[in-house]
């Protein structure tokens, strides 16, 4: 879409180009199109329409004020291409240890139904005083990492859901008190506002009149809350860099962004610089995280084998003891 856009095509244009390609239903998502346009809606109404979630429509509602939609369709694309990439890149990573992991839960549960009963039957009946020392438990590793991870799945799912019901207010209050969470959130947040607040003083828009096109969107409702917390202070004479510095969930240098931006009269170009930096920031966070995540697997198979050869090899070196 960006492509046949930046060419001279039109949205609509460009879309009904796209739809046989890529919609299962083409003829009723174009005439869904048409009449979209029809009664005056807008391209983000479009892309609602076609099923686009708010990480799209909230770039695109803004671009119709500055102006700069293929650009930002573009941006878009972008993005989703390093998303996809951060995807493979973690799918990739965690195949072999997930799958090693089912595997030697697997055969453990071999071990617990056939050699473990099998042992404690031959030590009770050599041990005078009728006890087994077998350590069945370590077989039971796999399935408590197994466990945990289920369940920390489960908490993720339950907490995002219950995120998604609170307000503005309390979602910030809840991301900002998860620790890691907290500093890329700190990040993504700045990004975006920085991004968006920067395109619109880039193409002339001003900044009370930005701020005010923030707080009026309609797709995503934390930066509308920290656009509104800005421009409250805008509206007391304070500069933006000023008004950054009195919240807590912006960037720590992001104020000192603005203060260079609002020096040299080029706050808009600044603030879409230092967005693509905070992009970086993210992409270098992620890729550490992805580092940690394959070692971090390998070392609980490794544990859950060392906890075998124990299961196995305590009882056979206490019934040799007993012979």
């Amino acid at each position: 879409m960006a492509v046949l856009m930046n060419e001279g095509y039109l949205l609509p244009t460009a879309l009904m180009l796209l739809l046989p390609i890529h919609a299962r239903k083409a003829g009723e998502a174009s005439a869904g199109i048409t009449a979209i346009l029809r009664n005056g809606g807008t391209a983000a109404e479009i892309l609602r329409f076609l099923g686009f979630k708010e990480q799209v429509l909230f770039p695109v509602e803004i671009a119709e004020f500055h102006g700069r939609l293929a650009e930002s369709i573009e941006g878009i694309a972008k993005s989703f291409a390093r998303t996809e990439q951060i995807q493979r890149k973690l799918k990739s990573i965690l195949l072999y240890p997930v799958s090693l992991l089912v595997f030697t839960s697997i055969l453990f549960l071999f071990f617990r139904t056939n050699y473990v009963p099998n042992l404690t039957e031959l030590m009770q009946s050599m041990q005078t005083d009728g006890q087994a020392d077998v350590p069945a438990y370590l077989l039971n590793l796999p399935d408590l990492f197994i466990g945990l991870f289920g369940s920390g799945a489960a908490v993720f799912v339950a907490f995002r859901w219950l995120l998604k019901k609170q307000s503005a207010d309390r979602q910030i209050q809840w991301l900002l008190s998860i620790p890691w969470v907290c500093r890329m959130m700190k990040l993504y947040w700045s990004h975006l506002l920085a991004k968006e607040l920067g395109t619109l003083l880039h193409s002339g828009i001003s900044l009370q009149h930005s701020l005010q096109l923030l707080e009026k969107q309609d797709y995503h409702s934390i930066i509308r809350k920290l656009a509104a917390a800005c421009q409250k202070e805008i509206l007391t004479g304070q500069p933006l860099s000023t008004a950054l510095e009195r919240f807590p969930f912006f960037a720590d240098d992001m104020p000192s962004f603005a203060q260079h931006g609002e020096l040299t009269g080029h706050l808009g170009k600044e603030l879409i610089l230092y967005s693509e930096v905070l992009m970086e920031r993210i992409e270098q966070q992620m890729q550490r995280l992805l580092r940690i995540i394959q070692p971090v697997f390998f070392l609980i198979i490794a544990v859950c084998i060392v906890g075998a050869y124990l299961a196995i090899l305590l009882p056979m070196y206490n019934l040799v003891q007993t012979i």
